[in-house]
């Protein structure tokens, strides 16, 4: 399986046998279940770096973490929430989760567990959280219609991490809020160039807007005869692919855009369309090669669709509504029974407030080999270095001391040199000279 580049995850509502499960989309063929996580809710299905895969239980306020090589979740630890996610984002690299607990969005650091801030901006749940690529930014949608784009480093580091109320906390600024929408947001898309790209998102009110996030305008404005429920793009994002209530995939190509900005799709004419499911499409995604469409629909399917001719390849039934599904590329890890993970894990904390006299200590096991005083050792490399520095000026300043005083005494010679030069030249000059000498010598005497 090491050939294999990429693999399929899924999760399902109703299956007894596993949470989630890792496909082969080539053959179909189970590659790994991960157990004992219950139903996971509607997209909070998450890799946490290259090391745990995480979802959120549908009937409890529980995050449940699974080692990439590990049926059996992380032992010794439980991830409690504040309350039920509705939605669950991490880092690429695993350094922050943001879960959305009804309207407001709770933000952890991983490795410690703190909760850094508790965002109360929304009105009503929210329903979508997605990191930047570089994880610098992410976005939240919520059922109030409205899309707010989130600077991680703004709210982390804000002055509540360390003395704030919970009752006052969560009024941060956010970088955009887009309110174009009139129902709840369904889904969301943001380009992998991030705050330098696109965020596109859909609606029950039949609404695909795409934004560009550099400049916080909106680009352009799909409106379709259903409503919608899920949108991805394709590898070199030219092609938008759009789910329905009613099962139907919708291609719309931005090669070719538009000259308005409000564009009334025709089925039949502006897009291409991928028959096959009978209910609501609730997850797409596209491979790394850009050929093979990926959509998981409440009729308890997963269907592979060839792009070019809009034909299903292969089906992967499941006992219920697919509920998160997903390409991702071929983790080592799954497949290696000696797996060490990198990412420090920690317990989540559920409240703001922290006591000062209860100091939690974290042993941190690194493979990594650190010399033993790094910190000292470069401590007395740049005294050693400050003192060359100073000995150096110090020599400098006598030698240009010297060198001035040298300078005066051959300024001085040269000077009463050219004063008697001037005097013997000039007879007149002399004479005039030392009567003024004798003269100033009688002035004297008298």
């Amino acid at each position: 399986m090491s050939t294999l580049l990429e693999v399929l995850i899924t999760c399902d509502s109703n299956n007894p046998l596993w949470t989630t499960c890792v496909w082969d989309p080539h053959t179909g063929t189970n590659l790994m279940t991960y157990k004992g996580g219950g139903t996971a809710e509607m997209k909070t299905l998450s890799l946490i770096g290259n090391d745990y895969i995480a979802a959120v239980e549908r009937t409890k306020p529980i995050l449940h973490v699974w080692p990439l090589n590990s049926q059996q979740t992380v032992q010794g630890m439980r991830f409690i929430l504040p309350g039920k996610a509705n939605a669950l984002a991490i880092t690429r690299d695993g350094s922050f989760i943001a879960a959305g607990i009804d309207e407001k969005i709770y933000l952890w650091q991983t490795s410690s567990g703190n909760l850094l801030t508790i965002i109360n901006r929304h009105y009503q749940k929210v329903v979508a959280i997605k990191f930047t690529a570089d994880g610098r930014f992410f976005v939240s949608a919520a059922e109030d219609g409205m899309v707010m784009v989130w600077s991680l480093v703004a709210v982390a580091a804000h002055p509540e991490v360390e003395h704030i109320a919970q009752t006052i906390a969560g009024q941060h600024d956010p970088v955009y809020i887009f309110s174009d929408h009139s129902l709840p947001v369904t889904d969301l898309y943001i380009s992998k160039t991030g705050m330098h790209g696109r965020l596109t998102t859909v609606s029950c009110d039949r609404l695909c807007k795409i934004y560009d996030l550099a400049s916080g305008e909106m680009l352009l404005n799909l409106v379709f005869d259903v409503p919608l429920s899920a949108i991805t793009m394709d590898v070199l994002e030219l092609n938008i692919f759009i789910g329905t209530t009613e099962g139907k995939i919708h291609q719309f190509s931005l090669t070719n855009p538009p000259r308005s900005r409000d564009v009334l799709i025709n089925i039949e004419n502006n897009c291409s369309t991928f028959h096959g499911h009978t209910k609501i499409v609730n997850c797409l995604s596209v491979s790394l090669d850009g050929e093979t469409l990926m959509s998981g629909s409440s009729d308890e399917q997963v269907i592979l669709w060839h792009i070019p001719s809009l034909q299903p390849i292969r089906t992967i039934r499941h006992k219920g509504p697919v509920t998160n599904a997903f390409f991702t590329v071929n983790f080592p890890a799954i497949f290696e029974q000696d797996f060490s993970p990198n990412i420090i894990l920690h317990s989540l904390d559920r409240t703001l407030e922290k006591d000062s006299d209860d100091v939690t200590e974290i042993e941190v096991l690194v493979n990594k080999k650190i010399p033993f005083w790094p910190v000292i050792h470069e401590n007395e490399i740049q005294s050693s270095q400050s003192k060359e520095m100073e000995n150096e000026f110090k020599q400098k300043e006598l030698i240009i001391r010297e060198e001035l005083e040298k300078m005066k005494k051959i300024n001085a010679r040269l000077y009463a040199f050219t004063i008697d030069k001037t005097l013997k030249s000039d007879p007149d000059l002399l004479k005039n000279n030392n009567k003024n000498v004798n003269k100033k010598k009688k002035r004297k005497a008298n």
